[in-house]
C-alpha cells in the first residue's frame, strides 16, 4: 500500500498534469469502487480540477465549479495512472500510483482492472487499475471530508506536529509502539515500511509498550518519523513490485532500506541478522541486537 512519501509523490505529480483540463466525461467500469451520489459524479463534467491534496494515504481533489471533492484511495494494489497523446496517437504513461511493469512507458492495454476513467479536454485521461479492487472512489461534501479529517491523527509533517504534541499523544498508551504508529487515528499517513525503518533508526524494538518509553526513545522516534518521511518523500518513495512516481520512474528510498523487506539479511549497523516477526497483523522486521 502507497504510504505518505508515495501518495504526496503521486499528488506532486499529477497536480503537474490535471488541474484545469476540462472534465470531458467519467466512466465507472465497476460501480462497486464508487461510494457517494452518482447523479452528483456526473455533474463534475464540465468541470475542472483545481487542486490536488493528500489527506493520510488518500488523495483529494478539488473542482474549480463544484463545491464537492473527489476522494480516491490506492489501498493495496491501485493504479492511479494519467495519459495524454502525442502526435502520433500513441498514449504515454506520465503519471501513476501503481504499474504492471517496469518500464515508464505503458499503453492502456497494459491495464487489464479498469475501475473508472475521467477523460479531459486535451485528450488525456485518468484512470484508476486495480487488481484486487480494495481502491475506492468517493464523492465528498464539505461536512462529510471535515468527517472523514476528524477520523485521522495529525500530519506528521505539518508544523503543528511538535515534540511537545508527540509527547502528549504518547501518554498512558499501553499498545505496542508499531500497532502506535500503524494507527491512522494517532498519525495519519505512516505504513508498514515507514514504521519499521522509524523504528530501527530510534533504536526501539517494535514490540516495546508506548508507555514503557522514556523521554529519550520518544523523541528519537519523533526525530526520525520527520527525518525519514522527508527523505522518503524527497526520494520520490519506496519500490518494490509495483509502486511508480509521477514520471512512471520506481522511487529511490528502496536502497536506504535499512531493515524493511531484509529479513536474514546482514544488519548494515552491527552486523547481525534481521529478523521478522508479526504486529499489528503486518509483518514486521528489526534487528534483534540494535533494537534490543
Amino acid at each position: 500500500m502507497p504510504e505518505l512519501p508515495e501518495v504526496e509523490t503521486i499528488r506532486n505529480g499529477l497536480s503537474r498534469f490535471v488541474l484545469f483540463k476540462e472534465i470531458r466525461g467519467i466512466f465507472l467500469f465497476d460501480p462497486k469502487i464508487f461510494f457517494g451520489s452518482k447523479k452528483e459524479l456526473k455533474k463534475i463534467e464540465g468541470d475542472k480540477f483545481s487542486k490536488v491534496e493528500r489527506l493520510g494515504k488518500a488523495l483529494v481533489f478539488s473542482f474549480k465549479k463544484s463545491e464537492n471533492k473527489m476522494i480516491v484511495h490506492l489501498k493495496m494494489t491501485g493504479q492511479l495512472v494519467y495519459f495524454i497523446k502525442e502526435k502520433n496517437s500513441n498514449l504515454i504513461l506520465t503519471a501513476g500510483g501503481h504499474s504492471e511493469k517496469e518500464k515508464s512507458k505503458l499503453s492502456l492495454q497494459d491495464f487489464k482492472h479498469l475501475r473508472f476513467k475521467i477523460s479531459f479536454s486535451d485528450g488525456g485521461f485518468l484512470i484508476l487499475n486495480d487488481t484486487r479492487k480494495f481502491a475506492y472512489l468517493k464523492l465528498l461534501n464539505s461536512d462529510d471530508l471535515e468527517k472523514m479529517k476528524k477520523r485521522l491523527g495529525i500530519e506528521p509533517l505539518s508544523s503543528q506536529f511538535t515534540l511537545k504534541f508527540f509527547l502528549q499523544l504518547t501518554e498512558n498508551k499501553k499498545k505496542n509502539v508499531k500497532a502506535f504508529l500503524l494507527d491512522q487515528k494517532y498519525i495519519s499517513g505512516i505504513g508498514n515500511i515507514y514504521a519499521d525503518e522509524i523504528l530501527f533508526a530510534s533504536r526501539v524494538n517494535p514490540n516495546r509498550r508506548v508507555s514503557s518509553l522514556n523521554f529519550e526513545e520518544k523523541k528519537r522516534i519523533y526525530q526520525n518519523i520527520k527525518r525519514i518521511l522527508k527523505l522518503a518523500v524527497k526520494k520520490s518513495g519506496t519500490t518494490f513490485n509495483d509502486y511508480v512516481d509521477a514520471s512512471g520512474q520506481s522511487g529511490g528510498f528502496l536502497p536506504l532500506l535499512k531493515v524493511y523487506g531484509r529479513k536474514d539479511q546482514k544488519c548494515k549497523v552491527c552486523g547481525g541478522l534481521i529478523s521478522k516477526t508479526r504486529l499489528a497483523g503486518r509483518g514486521t522486521h528489526y534487528c534483534p541486537k540494535c533494537q534490543c
